[in-house]
C-alpha cells in the first residue's frame, strides 16, 4: 500500500520531491539529445545497408535521393524561420516516405515540437513512431520512454497507463530498461508509493552490466527513501 506523506516532515518530504525530480532531470537532460542522434544515424546506416540488392534498384534509389533531399528542404525552412512550412513537410515525408526517412522526419518533427515547447503534440507524435509495427524496435522503444519522460509532467496524467508502458520497456530487457526502471520509480515517488520506488530502485542496483554511476547514483536514491520510510 503506498504510503502518503500528509505528516511527514516538511524538510524530509521536500528531499524526496528532489530525489524525484533530479532523477526526470538527468533523464530529459541526457536521453533525448543523446540518443536521438544516435538513432538518427542508425536510421541513416539503415537506409544504405538494408535491403540488400533490392535497394539499389534504380526506383528505389531515386525515391531514397528525393525523401533525402525534401528532409533538407524542411530542415532549412525551419531553421531559417519557415517552421509552419518545413513542419508539413516533415509530416508529408514521415506519412508518405517507404524507407528510412520516414523515422527521419518523424523525430525531426518532434524535435521541432519540443522547441516550440508543445510536448502534448511531441507526444502524439512519438505515439505516431509508436504505432508504426513497421518502424525497428530500437526506434519505437526510444519513442516510447521519450512518450513517457514528457507525459508524467502534463496535465493529470495517466500514471497507470504510463508505467504500463514502462513496463514493456523493462520487460524487454535492452537497452532501455535501466532508464525505464528508473523513471518507474519516479512515477511511483509522484504517487507517495515508497516501497514501489524502492522496489524498482533495487531492480536497477541489481542489473548486470549498468554503469557505475547509475549504479551509485540509484543506491544513493534507495538509502535515503530507506531512512525517510525508517523514520516514518
Amino acid at each position: 500500500m503506498a504510503k502518503k506523506q500528509d505528516d511527514s516532515n516538511p524538510m524530509e518530504a521536500e528531499i524526496l520531491r528532489e530525489v524525484a525530480e533530479e532523477m526526470k532531470e538527468e533523464q530529459l537532460k541526457q536521453v533525448w539529445k543523446k540518443y536521438s542522434s544516435m538513432f538518427i544515424t542508425l536510421i541513416l546506416v539503415a537506409i544504405i545497408g538494408t535491403g540488400g540488392f533490392e535497394f539499389y534498384k534504380y526506383r528505389q534509389e531515386q525515391q531514397a535521393m528525393q525523401d533525402a533531399n525534401e528532409l533538407q528542404t524542411a530542415l532549412v525552412l525551419i531553421e531559417d524561420g519557415n517552421g509552419e512550412e518545413g513542419a508539413e513537410l516533415l509530416r508529408q515525408l514521415r506519412e508518405n516516405s517507404k524507407n528510412g526517412y520516414r523515422y527521419l522526419a518523424a523525430l525531426h518533427y518532434v524535435d521541432y515540437l519540443l522547441q516550440l515547447g508543445d510536448e502534448a503534440e511531441a507526444v502524439e507524435g512519438l505515439n505516431y513512431i509508436i504505432s508504426d509495427k513497421k518502424a525497428p524496435a530500437p526506434i519505437r522503444n526510444m519513442s516510447l520512454f521519450n512518450k513517457v519522460s514528457f507525459a508524467i509532467d502534463m496535465e493529470n496524467p495517466d500514471y497507470a497507463a504510463l508505467e504500463s508502458d514502462l513496463n514493456t520497456l523493462i520487460a524487454d530487457d535492452g537497452a532501455w530498461t535501466a532508464n525505464a526502471l528508473e523513471l518507474a520509480a519516479v512515477i511511483a515517488l509522484r504517487q507517495d508509493d515508497m516501497d514501489k520506488a524502492k522496489a524498482r530502485l533495487q531492480q536497477l542496483v541489481s542489473m548486470p552490466g549498468l554503469s557505475d554511476a547509475k549504479r551509485q547514483r540509484a543506491m544513493e536514491n534507495l538509502s535515503l527513501l530507506t531512512k525517510k520510510q525508517n523514520a516514518e
